[in-house]
């Protein structure tokens, strides 16, 4: 680090904590203080004119969210922050952030030399896992998966407590597991990979395919025609988007079943704007699962309803994530 870092403070000290969720289009962040109490949140819109900018941009959102609160017996003690794409988290280098213009960029070097406190980063589905885990846990569960099914379709574990990273960062990535070999490209070069098929992205080519066949429905009313659209439509009586809805969770719940297996997970929970559907975007995978257990004693063993969740969908568990990983590296026994 090229400029100096403030010692943590103790166990028993005043201070705050910054999270921060940084996304293509906004920079959402949360103020909690040293018991991971909320004092603020806010978003801000992404500057993408540049790499810099990006960073100022989020330089400023920091700066915003600790006016939000003039505590003066606190001050700023750490930042974590959830990034897209591939992080070098120890060197604290964004290695590959496509929609940031991020290649090798080191961010933690430059908030440290701006902000004079400890920054972590780490990739934005495992933080808001972490924030799953830390905010969102009513049972305590120490063994869950996340799925974040957005724009794409990404997954975080925590096992034993522990948030599980790979020998490469790569744990979890079960958006890119092949599940129609002659299914449509994805971004990552396969084809067929799973979040080509559940993701919001897909919602939105399925119904596009059904209306370019002549398919009389409300979608073609939608503009624009978004994921949720398709869901409130089919929660309306559309039968093309009930027939995409009922295709999606379907194809989810054959992968989820791959997750309960690959991690023996006590929860899985799924966040996402589309997952804002809630029970009627749960009962699709859950007639699935029931239908497995008609013929599997596995299946009625481990694919059991009741240990699927939607996420809280008021909070920001992204920057609630990226707020615990800056709790974290104050007190690393403590997380």
């Amino acid at each position: 680090m090229t400029a100096s870092v403030t010692q943590p403070p103790s166990s028993s000290a005043s201070y705050w904590l910054v999270g921060v969720d940084v996304g293509g289009t906004t920079v959402s962040t949360v103020l909690l203080d040293e018991l991971l109490r909320p004092h603020g949140e806010l978003t801000v819109a992404t500057d993408l004119s540049s790499p810099d900018a990006t960073l100022l941009s989020i330089v400023a959102a920091i700066q915003q969210t600790l006016a939000l609160d003039a505590d003066p017996s606190r001050s700023l003690a750490a930042i974590g922050l959830g990034i897209p794409g591939q992080q070098d988290t120890l060197r604290g280098i964004v290695r590959i952030a496509v929609n940031l213009h991020w290649y090798d960029y080191p961010l933690v070097e430059r908030l440290v030399a701006r902000f004079g406190v400890p920054c972590v980063i780490d990739n934005d589905v495992r933080v808001a896992t972490l924030g799953v885990y830390r905010f969102d846990n009513p049972a305590g569960e120490q063994d869950l998966a996340y799925i974040s099914v957005g724009t794409g379709l990404a997954t975080g574990v925590i096992l034993e407590g522990r948030l599980l990273r790979g020998r490469h960062g790569l744990a979890g990535e079960f958006g890119h597991m092949i599940v129609d070999p002659n299914g449509p490209p994805c971004n990552c070069g396969a084809r067929g990979c799973l979040e080509t098929l559940v993701s919001a992205t897909a919602v939105v080519r399925r119904a596009r395919e059904l209306l370019a066949l002549g398919m009389p429905s409300s979608l073609r009313t939608l503009n624009p025609l978004t994921a949720r659209g398709v869901y409130d439509a089919a929660a309306a009586g559309d039968l093309p988007a009930q027939q995409i809805v009922d295709a999606v969770g379907t194809e989810l719940a054959r992968s989820l079943r791959s997750v309960v297996l690959a991690y023996d997970v006590d929860s899985v929970v799924l966040g996402g704007g589309v997952t804002r559907a809630g029970e009627r975007y749960l009962r699709p995978i859950v007639a699935e699962w029931l239908r497995q257990q008609e013929s599997s004693a596995l299946a009625r063993a481990v694919l059991r309803p009741e240990i699927l969740r939607i996420a809280d969908p008021t909070r920001n568990l992204g920057a609630w994530g990226a707020a615990a990983l800056a709790a974290e590296a104050l007190h690393p026994t403590e997380g």
